[in-house]
Protein backbone atom coordinates (compact mmCIF):
# COMPACT_ATOMS: atom_id res chain seq x y z
CA UNK A 1 0.00 0.00 0.00
CA UNK A 2 1.41 3.37 -1.02
CA UNK A 3 0.74 6.60 0.86
CA UNK A 4 1.00 9.99 -0.77
CA UNK A 5 0.11 13.65 -0.44
CA UNK A 6 -0.95 15.69 -3.44
CA UNK A 7 -0.55 19.46 -2.84
CA UNK A 8 -2.73 21.90 -4.80
CA UNK A 9 -2.16 25.67 -4.69
CA UNK A 10 -5.05 27.93 -5.72
CA UNK A 11 -6.34 31.48 -5.52
CA UNK A 12 -9.79 33.01 -5.66
CA UNK A 13 -9.85 35.41 -8.61
CA UNK A 14 -12.58 37.63 -7.12
CA UNK A 15 -11.86 38.97 -3.62
CA UNK A 16 -15.55 39.79 -3.15
CA UNK A 17 -16.31 36.04 -3.48
CA UNK A 18 -13.62 34.76 -1.07
CA UNK A 19 -16.17 33.51 1.48
CA UNK A 20 -18.23 31.80 -1.23
CA UNK A 21 -15.02 30.25 -2.60
CA UNK A 22 -14.14 28.77 0.79
CA UNK A 23 -17.68 27.54 1.44
CA UNK A 24 -17.77 25.91 -2.04
CA UNK A 25 -14.33 24.32 -1.60
CA UNK A 26 -15.18 22.95 1.86
CA UNK A 27 -18.74 21.75 1.36
CA UNK A 28 -18.93 20.96 -2.38
CA UNK A 29 -15.50 20.44 -3.92
CA UNK A 30 -13.87 18.36 -1.17
CA UNK A 31 -16.86 15.98 -0.86
CA UNK A 32 -16.86 15.55 -4.67
CA UNK A 33 -13.12 14.80 -4.75
CA UNK A 34 -13.27 12.52 -1.71
CA UNK A 35 -14.83 9.87 -3.98
CA UNK A 36 -11.39 9.18 -5.52
CA UNK A 37 -10.12 5.67 -4.80
CA UNK A 38 -7.74 5.63 -1.86
CA UNK A 39 -8.72 9.12 -0.66
CA UNK A 40 -8.00 9.42 3.06
CA UNK A 41 -8.55 13.10 3.78
CA UNK A 42 -7.94 16.64 2.64
CA UNK A 43 -6.82 19.59 4.69
CA UNK A 44 -6.81 23.22 3.57
CA UNK A 45 -4.59 26.10 4.51
CA UNK A 46 -4.50 29.81 3.66
CA UNK A 47 -1.50 32.12 3.44
CA UNK A 48 -1.05 35.78 2.52
CA UNK A 49 1.80 37.08 0.41
CA UNK A 50 3.44 40.47 0.92
CA UNK A 51 0.79 42.12 -1.27
CA UNK A 52 -2.03 40.68 0.87
CA UNK A 53 -3.22 38.19 -1.78
CA UNK A 54 -4.46 34.90 -0.34
CA UNK A 55 -3.03 31.64 -1.64
CA UNK A 56 -4.72 28.41 -0.64
CA UNK A 57 -2.99 25.08 -0.15
CA UNK A 58 -5.01 21.86 -0.21
CA UNK A 59 -3.27 18.66 0.83
CA UNK A 60 -5.00 15.56 -0.51
CA UNK A 61 -3.88 12.41 1.29
CA UNK A 62 -4.13 8.94 -0.24
CA UNK A 63 -3.50 5.34 0.71
CA UNK A 64 -3.74 3.18 -2.37
CA UNK A 65 -2.25 0.27 -4.24
CA UNK A 66 -1.76 2.69 -7.14
CA UNK A 67 -1.20 6.30 -6.08
CA UNK A 68 -1.00 7.51 -9.69
CA UNK A 69 -4.42 6.04 -10.39
CA UNK A 70 -5.79 7.78 -7.29
CA UNK A 71 -4.34 11.13 -8.39
CA UNK A 72 -5.73 10.59 -11.89
CA UNK A 73 -9.17 9.87 -10.46
CA UNK A 74 -9.01 12.97 -8.23
CA UNK A 75 -8.20 15.20 -11.21
CA UNK A 76 -10.84 13.54 -13.37
CA UNK A 77 -13.44 14.16 -10.65
CA UNK A 78 -12.42 17.84 -10.64
CA UNK A 79 -12.99 18.03 -14.39
CA UNK A 80 -16.32 16.18 -14.14
CA UNK A 81 -17.52 18.73 -11.57
CA UNK A 82 -17.67 21.30 -14.38
CA UNK A 83 -20.05 19.19 -16.45
CA UNK A 84 -22.27 18.83 -13.37
CA UNK A 85 -22.26 22.59 -12.71
CA UNK A 86 -20.49 22.01 -9.39
CA UNK A 87 -17.16 23.76 -10.07
CA UNK A 88 -16.79 27.42 -9.10
CA UNK A 89 -15.71 29.93 -11.73
CA UNK A 90 -13.46 32.15 -9.59
CA UNK A 91 -10.52 29.79 -9.08
CA UNK A 92 -7.05 29.81 -10.57
CA UNK A 93 -3.72 28.20 -9.89
CA UNK A 94 -1.48 30.14 -7.53
CA UNK A 95 1.55 31.97 -8.83
CA UNK A 96 4.93 31.79 -7.16
CA UNK A 97 6.47 32.79 -4.79
CA UNK A 98 4.06 31.32 -2.29
CA UNK A 99 3.42 32.69 1.21
CA UNK A 100 5.92 31.37 3.78
CA UNK A 101 3.24 30.17 6.23
CA UNK A 102 -0.17 28.63 5.58
CA UNK A 103 -2.77 28.56 8.38
CA UNK A 104 -5.31 25.73 8.42
CA UNK A 105 -8.90 26.57 7.41
CA UNK A 106 -11.43 25.29 9.95
CA UNK A 107 -14.26 23.66 7.93
CA UNK A 108 -16.65 24.02 10.87
CA UNK A 109 -16.40 27.81 10.52
CA UNK A 110 -18.02 27.75 7.05
CA UNK A 111 -21.70 27.21 6.25
CA UNK A 112 -22.47 25.08 3.15
CA UNK A 113 -23.74 26.87 0.07
CA UNK A 114 -27.45 26.41 -0.47
CA UNK A 115 -27.40 26.44 -4.26
CA UNK A 116 -24.80 25.94 -6.98
CA UNK A 117 -25.02 27.62 -10.35
CA UNK A 118 -21.52 27.44 -11.81
CA UNK A 119 -20.33 27.14 -15.43
CA UNK A 120 -20.25 23.70 -17.01
CA UNK A 121 -17.16 24.29 -19.16
CA UNK A 122 -13.61 23.76 -17.91
CA UNK A 123 -11.50 26.89 -18.46
CA UNK A 124 -8.76 26.06 -20.94
CA UNK A 125 -5.94 27.18 -18.63
CA UNK A 126 -7.23 24.89 -15.86
CA UNK A 127 -7.64 21.95 -18.24
CA UNK A 128 -4.07 22.49 -19.46
CA UNK A 129 -2.72 22.56 -15.87
CA UNK A 130 -4.60 19.39 -14.93
CA UNK A 131 -3.47 17.61 -18.08
CA UNK A 132 0.15 18.72 -17.46
CA UNK A 133 -0.09 17.39 -13.90
CA UNK A 134 -1.48 14.09 -15.15
CA UNK A 135 1.36 13.83 -17.65
CA UNK A 136 3.95 14.71 -14.98
CA UNK A 137 2.74 11.89 -12.73
CA UNK A 138 2.54 9.50 -15.66
CA UNK A 139 -1.23 9.14 -15.71
CA UNK A 140 -4.04 9.70 -18.21
CA UNK A 141 -7.54 10.99 -17.36
CA UNK A 142 -10.09 8.34 -16.39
Amino acid sequence: MERGVFPVYTRCTDPSREEEFNRWYTHTHLPDLSKAKGFVRARRFAGRDNDGAVTYLALYEFESEDIRASYRELLTLALQAFAAGRHIDCITGATFPLPPIFLEIDPDSLKPLEQLDYPREVPEAMRARIEATLERIGAKPC
